[in-house]
């Protein structure tokens, strides 16, 4: 019988080896996960504890302190194991497992020295239950986070180690079995709770093994996504810059049409301000797209940096968007159905679209709408909201420099006999009288940045619509940009 058992406790620590050695490799560095240190110790304890059990008979007694104090070893490295899934594992904690883990080998050397059989086993089983107290707890916090469900099976294997291990305590006190020699001589059914016990221990490390393979597994559908998701992200750009390709087309076309019919000699001005407006979007974009693309394909790429070059991509493709469509309605020979609309309700909802800017901008809007049955006049909304937003936007530019007083914008909207007036003031530091004589003029402009594209095209627009676009005079505000239509009530 006993060599028997010898057997069974071999073949049980060459299980456990075998176990340690089949799922180390889910945890290499090749894997993205570091091989977990409390793993390795718990069940090569485990195992370490079955072959010293081995060779207790045929070595000596004193043998069966470190065989018990590998197996309690085996459940205090558990619970580190499971605390790591969680939270990282502080010093002081590790000091207190591995302090623990001291005072039971002293403890258990001195009750196999003074004490019984069934002392020791009472002292190893206690020990043993607190233990899995303790891992069940751990465990029982992972699955309240919503944890894989290889964990519910871990934690009912811990319930059944620690309700063998309480039955195995409670038949040693009731059996009391008394002082004997060795640990063999148990009786049968105290020997079938301990074998029981290690056997569930056994396949609590194949739920555990389990569970990194799962876990590898979702990191592998992660990565998977994210690839997936980068594809997607270099596909769209791979369309933004055929867009940019097709707008660069399109302005050659453009161009080339200025320059032969050679309309006047405003026209071929123009044509040398509409090459230079729209390189500079373009330009910006061609830069943009392959910064985007150079981050895109970076191990890691940075999602406010992605986020930002995306941003300015497609600003700086809706300004050359904006420019060539305005354009090409100038210089086209189809005629624009004018629409109907009420002069305040068209300022009102693009007041709406712009008051975010203003506020970011530390600039209030002062409204003075002063119509009774409306303002109702014929254009076309499309070419009148460019030129109400260039106006604004000039008057931005206009207060961007100025610290010493609020920063304002004025928008009037008034009517007199059969005209509408609709006004965009600011409280800047003016023009001056020089420049206000060519400020319409083609090529003309204060902006660093701009080329007198804006508000010349502005006034064309206006005067398409039967209209006048002039600086007047505003008490009170210090650049007025007016805008007179014909009514149409």
């Amino acid at each position: 019988m006993q060599i028997a058992e010898q057997v069974f406790l071999v073949l049980f620590g060459t299980m456990s080896l075998g176990l340690l050695f089949s799922f180390s490799p889910l945890f290499n560095k090749q894997n993205r996960t570091s091989l977990n240190g409390y793993w390795v110790l718990a069940v090569g304890s485990y195992a370490s504890g079955f072959f010293i059990f081995a060779l207790v008979p045929s070595v000596h007694p004193a043998l069966l302190t470190p065989a018990n104090i590998c197996i309690l070893g085996t459940n205090i490295f558990s619970g580190l194991l499971f605390r790591s899934w969680r939270q990282p594992i502080d010093r002081p904690l590790l000091i207190a497992a591995w302090g623990a883990l001291l005072v039971l080998g002293i403890t258990y050397e001195t009750i196999r020295q003074n004490g019984g059989f069934a002392d020791r086993v009472v002292f190893v089983t206690t020990a043993f239950a607190i233990c899995l107290i303790w891992q069940g707890y751990e465990v029982a916090r992972l699955i309240y986070a919503k944890g894989p469900v290889i964990l519910k099976f871990i934690f009912g294997l811990i319930l059944i180690t620690l309700l063998l291990t309480l039955t195995r305590t409670f038949t040693t006190i009731n059996l009391n079995l008394g002082h004997v020699s060795n640990i063999f001589n148990e009786e049968i059914l105290s020997r079938l709770l301990r074998w029981g016990t290690q056997g569930t221990m056994l396949l609590t490390f194949f739920g555990i093994g389990t569970f990194y393979l799962q876990r590898q597994i979702s990191e592998r559908q992660q990565m998977i996504g994210a690839l997936s998701s980068k594809d997607n992200a270099l596909t769209s750009e791979i369309e933004e810059k055929n867009q940019v390709q097709q707008l660069l087309v399109e302005r050659d076309e453009l161009i080339q049409s200025l320059i032969s019919a050679k309309k006047s000699a405003e026209v071929g001005a123009l044509s040398a301000a509409l090459a230079h407006e729209l390189n500079q979007p373009l330009c910006a974009i061609q830069l943009n797209a392959e910064c985007l693309q150079m981050e895109l394909s970076s191990d890691v790429p940075n999602p406010l940096i992605k986020d930002e070059l995306l941003a300015r991509i497609l600003e700086d493709n809706q300004r050359a968007s904006e420019i060539i469509t305005a354009l090409r309605q100038i210089f086209s020979n189809t005629t624009l159905v004018p629409q109907r609309v009420d002069l305040v309700d068209m300022v009102s909802s693009l007041e709406k679209l712009f008051l975010p800017s203003a506020k970011k901008a530390n600039i209030s809007i002062r409204r003075n709408y002063p119509i009774t049955g409306g303002c109702h006049v014929e254009v076309h909304p499309q070419e009148f909201q460019q030129v109400l937003l260039n106006l604004l936007n000039n008057a931005v530019q206009a207060l961007s420099d100025i610290t010493d007083r609020e920063r304002c914008i004025g928008i009037t909207i008034s009517k007199s006999g059969n005209r509408a007036y609709l006004s965009v003031s600011d409280n800047g530091d003016g023009i001056d009288p020089t420049t206000q004589a060519t400020i319409f003029n083609l090529l003309s402009s204060t902006k660093y940045s701009g080329m007198g594209l804006g508000l010349w095209l502005s006034q064309h627009i206006i005067e398409r619509h039967k209209g006048r676009l002039y600086i007047a005079a505003q008490p009170g505000w210090a650049t007025t940009f007016m805008i007179e239509l014909p009514l149409n009530e």
